[in-house]
């Protein structure tokens, strides 16, 4: 159901993709009310035939999307019990032309099945293959997607990357923050290796950050490392470094990473 309410924002909570449900109960301060631009949609739902599990999610429209009649990118973001008013507020404050597709964790802590190496391929196929086509069937898209992980969903992002098709990505951006990428394992590493031999191409932009105080920035940078050094046509690697916490690093992240991106 679209609907333009002012929305209170606990920024400071809803940044924080790291963070545990109890720290980020803990987390939230009094906040301004910020009346949207954009179109909000919340409550929707989908349940996966590849997971078995049904997962919550919300939908930002960008400013004038009911009256352009134009097509719009979408970006795909997990975590979105966290963040999706901080990344949907960032958008809107930006008149960013995109639609958000914010999703949540399909119940306590499954986040640390889906966004691991083993649980990566059947929540991949979920995004791919029932998510992805359900939104392109209800909203005018251009059929260019960007993929937004922090932490494990930066992981996650990270594992999609080494065994998307070599032809044609399915996401033409990925944003990954302080990702978990010290799990990764000899199995991904030899699917990156992989991926390049299937072909040089990699149109794609790779959006990295780390966090300095108790985050992932070493593993980040030799993620980054590894990519740059493979000399791949058409990719785009920028890397940042944010002196905060990891569980921090969502937002100072997201407000860079969407200047980079059409």
């Amino acid at each position: 159901m679209h609907r333009r309410l002012p929305l209170l924002l606990g920024l400071a909570c809803l940044f924080a993709a790291g963070a545990s449900h109890s720290q980020a109960e803990a987390a939230k301060p009094s906040a301004p009310v910020f009346t949207f631009a954009g179109t909000i949609e919340r409550g929707k739902v989908i349940t996966s035939r590849h997971t078995g599990i049904t997962y919550p999610y919300h939908v930002y429209l960008p400013v004038d999307y009911a009256t352009s009649g134009k097509r719009y990118p979408v970006m795909y973001a997990t975590d979105g019990q966290w963040n999706f008013w901080g990344y949907s507020h960032a958008l809107d404050q930006r008149r960013k032309p995109m639609i958000l597709i914010s999703i949540e964790e399909g119940g306590d802590n499954r986040r640390e099945t889906d966004f691991f190496p083993d649980g990566a391929p059947a929540y991949g196929r979920f995004l791919k293959e029932e998510l992805a086509p359900l939104v392109e069937r209800s909203y005018r898209t251009t059929g260019e997607r960007t993929y937004a992980g922090a932490s494990l969903g930066g992981l996650l992002g990270a594992l999609m990357l080494s065994t998307d098709d070599a032809s044609a990505p399915f996401f033409r951006n990925y944003l990954l923050f302080d990702g978990s990428f010290f799990l990764l394992g000899d199995k991904n590493l030899k699917d990156e290796e992989a991926r390049l031999a299937a072909s040089r191409q990699l149109p794609v932009r790779l959006i990295l950050s780390g966090a300095t105080q108790q985050g992932n920035d070493k593993v980040t940078a030799e993620l980054a490392a590894r990519y740059e050094g493979r000399s791949y046509a058409g990719l785009q690697v920028h890397r940042k470094t944010f002196d905060v916490h990891h569980n921090h690093i969502a937002k100072p992240s997201f407000d860079w990473a969407i200047d980079l991106i059409d």
